[in-house]
């Protein structure tokens, strides 16, 4: 795979989503130096790593993968959308102050299993559409999908790794 820096457009777009959950304030501080594209044909990936890692990549003509896959741009139609994968939204989590979800140990337990989330498992709802999730202690457990309803749906959760990664 091939890396560059992010342009301007994609800096904006990653902003944006980043907008959705986070306050101006951390939006200002994160480190968006820190973000590189890996991409080939039909894959785009943001990777965030540090300075170090940055400035090794430059040795290389091709890379496969580099730090934490932060996204990734996916074009539909004619448009071009960033999605926060799993471990970009880790990497947010503790920033995260807007559209999240907090579960019971139970709601806990269940949606790391990969199960959706009933509302009364659900102590506290802020926003709506796509949610962080957070169990009692504020760990962060996944990313859930909540339309209104009864029902917060599983998108991915960290039992993930267990179950389909490894």
């Amino acid at each position: 795979m091939k890396y560059r820096e992010l342009n301007f457009e994609e800096i904006k777009s990653i902003k944006n989503i980043l907008n959705y959950y986070l306050s101006r304030e951390a939006i200002e501080n994160f480190k968006f130096e820190n973000l590189y594209l890996l991409y080939d044909k039909d894959r785009y990936d943001v990777i965030y790593t540090t300075k170090e890692v940055l400035k090794n990549l430059k040795l290389f003509k091709s890379v496969y993968g580099a730090g934490l896959i932060f996204g990734s741009f996916k074009k539909s139609k004619d448009k071009v959308k960033f999605t926060l994968s799993l471990e970009g939204m880790t990497l947010i989590s503790r920033d995260i102050v807007k559209n999240y979800a907090m579960v019971n140990r139970k709601g806990e337990v269940l949606f790391l299993y990969g199960r959706d989330i009933f509302m009364s498992s659900v102590l506290e709802l802020k926003g709506g559409g796509r949610l962080a999730i957070f169990n009692i202690d504020r760990e962060f457990l996944g990313i859930g999908n909540y339309g209104g309803g009864k029902i917060i749906k599983n998108v991915i959760d960290k039992g993930w790794y267990l179950r389909e990664g490894g």
